[in-house]
Formats: structure tokens, sequence, C-alpha cells
């Protein structure tokens, strides 16, 4: 799965893990994620009014991977964690919420484990002018 994230987000072992309870600890992050390997660093952003998240460092990126493929979805207290590479910090707008403005202004961006793969060839609708 080489090459999937992002930025090259899987080579540093960082991932992203949102949706977490108001009243999450440090602690409870690692309980979550120590099975998965080392963890390097957990950075917990909880400020009052927001949902809290965390970005978690492991020490080899291939237990990130595997983190993100064993906790994404999964039920925590109340709520269904959202674990995922991060995404680009190349502006000021990115982040966990979305890629640009929209996301942080608009409507939260949706994504799904399900995937559109659409084949075959184009066919005109109708015939072009001669």
């Amino acid at each position: 799965m080489a090459g999937s994230s992002p930025n090259g987000a899987m080579a540093d072992g960082r991932i992203y893990v949102g949706n977490l309870p108001t009243d999450v600890q440090e602690r409870d992050i690692e309980d979550l994620f120590f099975k998965y390997g080392k963890i390097r660093d957990i950075e917990l952003k909880n400020n009052r009014g927001t949902i809290p998240f965390a970005f978690v460092r492991f020490e080899d990126p291939r237990d990130a991977e595997d983190a993100v493929y064993g906790r994404n979805g999964y039920g925590f207290g109340d709520c269904k964690l959202r674990v995922e590479y991060p995404r680009s910090s190349a502006s000021k707008f990115s982040g966990p919420m979305g890629g640009g403005p929209r996301g942080r202004f608009g409507p939260p961006t949706r994504r799904s484990e399900f995937r559109v793969i659409v084949t075959g060839r184009w066919k005109l609708a109708y015939p072009p002018h001669s």
C-alpha cells in the first residue's frame, strides 16, 4: 500500500485521530494505539468548544498504516473514531476537515471506504460535425 497516503505522510508514521470524546486524555489515545507499535509522540488538541483530535506518530510507518486500518471507524465511548493520514499543511486553511477554505468554512467533507471505478469507453451522443 505504499504511496497510498498524500504528501508522504505514511513515510513519517504520523496519523490523524478525529472525533474523540470531549473528556479524552493523552493516555486514552495511547491505550487505543499502543498495540500497533511503538508510539514516538502524541499531540492532543483539546480546545474548549471544539471536538478534540490528535496526531499520533509511530516509530515505524508500517505501524501507522496498521493503526489507520484497524482503528478508523472504531467505536470509542459514544464516538466513532476517524483515523487517517493527515492532509497537507501547505495552506493555512488545510487541516483535518478539508483541503481548503471550503472545508474549513463550509460543510465538513465526508469520506468513506467506498470508491467508484469507471470503466469502458466514451461514446458520443451525437455524431461529430463534418
